[in-house]
């Protein structure tokens, strides 16, 4: 997915970029956009060399999407089944699902930290500046 943004700050090689709402935006997710912000801010590699207040063009890698939701939700709601399967076979007690629930969530959000270090490593889920806009070409749509 390419995004239209303008850069607004430098931290090292990483650029941080501002992107204005689209309609499309409002179900996909992605950037995260806040309830009713009509911008966000993402990071991104600056691979092109652009400055504080250029207009950019952001790649972002579709691929990151799906699995990015398979390992933030669709495995923590496993382990939630897991949790209740346990408890029905083996203990009986309604209080020790939620005990289990959050015991096996929570041991999976930590390991999930190192999984996102190793991936970003790779380049799954990052972001990169592709080109710098010239003034003129400002306004064009991707």
């Amino acid at each position: 997915m390419r995004e239209i943004g303008i850069l607004t700050e430098i931290k090292g090689d990483v650029a941080v970029v501002s992107v204005d709402k689209k309609e499309e935006c409002a179900g996909c997710g992605l950037c995260l956009f806040k309830d009713n912000a009509g911008k966000t801010e993402f990071y991104a590699k600056n691979t092109v060399g652009a400055k504080i207040g250029d207009n950019v063009i952001v790649e972002r890698a579709e691929s990151g999407k799906f699995l990015g939701t398979i390992l933030a939700f669709f495995i923590p709601l496993l382990l939630i089944g897991v949790a209740v399967l346990i408890n029905y076979l083996f203990i009986k007690s309604e209080i020790w699902i939620l005990v289990l629930s959050v015991i096996f969530v929570a041991a999976w959000y930590f390991v999930l930290s190192f999984i996102d270090k190793k991936l970003n490593k790779v380049g799954a889920f990052n972001s990169r500046i592709v080109a710098i806009l010239s003034p003129e070409n400002s306004d064009t749509k991707e």
